[in-house]
């Protein structure tokens, strides 16, 4: 497997794709397409730092092999390095510094931390099966869950991991995101007499994790920014019985339900330091879709061939764009360049 790695990565160097743009017609043109590129078969981008020049996700290579890796900006073309890991391995989120966090994806999955400097480091002290899902803007904090079943934090310099404190003792729980500094973070969590989880976060209080539930409606919050504003959906009732919607929760309070594209589901992935959030739904055709949506402009669609999932967003950068990540209907991983609508 170590040849493997290596092989990818040097044919991944070469292999850069330059940003030659898909132009998109219609209501849509606010956004172009990128594809990029992959170590020889399917990839799908996960995170994106906050200064939009380092994407992180995964990629098969034409063996079927699967890696860890990261998509670098450089001179006008994205390139596409693997991360080590003696196996396979997912990138999910990566900090302002360049470190990056995932998990390893054969059983038993390892919670991964890969410093900017190289190399990789499996956290935790007990050698539990666990998976990273994102990392503080600072480096500080990075969050996930044990087993499904317990929200965990880790932090990169210490052996051992924070069990998150549960709604309840038997309840289960899991983290999926943290705001800029790592004093908030957030999920879902269950009681113990339920089996559906509601969204909750994490807080500091006197030092310690306290858990708060922030909607009465089941659900699950997926996105942060750094204020701590959490982006992620509910369950809502619907002409079907039952359909997600994404949401917003205010860090001060307050939530805002963002609809959907036509169609009767949302689920929102991810929010940025301006409160624009990416996602997926639904549209008038019952197709999913990404979407980008803010409060000026309410939810657009992003372009793409058939279908796309929009995961992850960097905040606005100097030329007044903002990168969104995610995936195709081709299997590829693609970066849209979304200007102000």
């Amino acid at each position: 497997m170590r040849t493997r790695i290596v092989f990818a990565t040097v044919v991944a160097c070469i292999a850069a794709l330059p940003l030659s743009a898909q132009k998109n017609k219609g209501p849509a043109s606010f956004a172009t397409l990128v594809k990029l590129p992959s170590l020889g078969s399917n990839a799908e981008a996960h995170g994106i730092n906050d200064a939009g020049t380092v994407i992180v996700g995964h990629s098969f290579d034409r063996a079927g092999y699967l890696y860890a890796v990261k998509w670098t900006e450089q001179n006008g073309a994205w390139l596409i390095s693997t991360l080590p890991y003696p196996g396979s391995a997912v990138a999910r989120g990566i900090d302002d510094l360049g470190n990056v966090v995932g998990y390893g994806a054969t059983a038993p999955r390892r919670p991964i931390y890969w410093p900017a400097g190289g190399g990789y480091t499996v956290l935790g002290c007990d050698g539990g099966v666990a998976e990273t899902q994102a990392i503080s803007a600072n480096g500080g904090v990075v969050v996930g869950h044990l087993a499904g079943s317990r929200a965990t934090a880790w932090h990169a310099t210490a052996s051992c991991a924070d069990n998150l404190p549960p709604l309840e003792p038997e309840g289960t729980a899991a983290a999926f995101a943290v705001n800029g500094d790592g004093s908030i973070i957030a999920g879902r969590a269950s009681r113990a007499s339920a089996a559906a989880s509601v969204p909750v976060r994490w807080v500091l209080v006197e030092g310690l994790r306290q858990v708060e539930q922030i909607d009465s409606r089941t659900g699950t919050v997926r996105g942060a920014n750094a204020n701590g504003d959490l982006a992620g959906q509910v369950t809502v009732p619907c002409a079907q019985g039952a359909c997600l919607r994404g949401v917003i929760w205010y860090a001060p309070g307050g939530s805002y339900d963002l609809g959907t594209l036509g169609g009767n589901e949302s689920w929102a992935r991810d929010i940025n330091a301006s409160g624009e959030v990416v996602g997926v739904s639904t549209s008038a055709t019952g197709t999913n879709t990404g979407f980008y949506w803010s409060l000026s402009t309410g939810m657009l669609q992003l372009p793409a061939n058939r279908w796309g999932a929009a995961n992850a967003m960097s905040d606005v950068r100097s030329d007044g764009s903002r990168l969104v990540v995610g995936t195709d209907s081709q299997a590829n991983a693609v970066v849209w360049v979304v200007r102000a609508p």
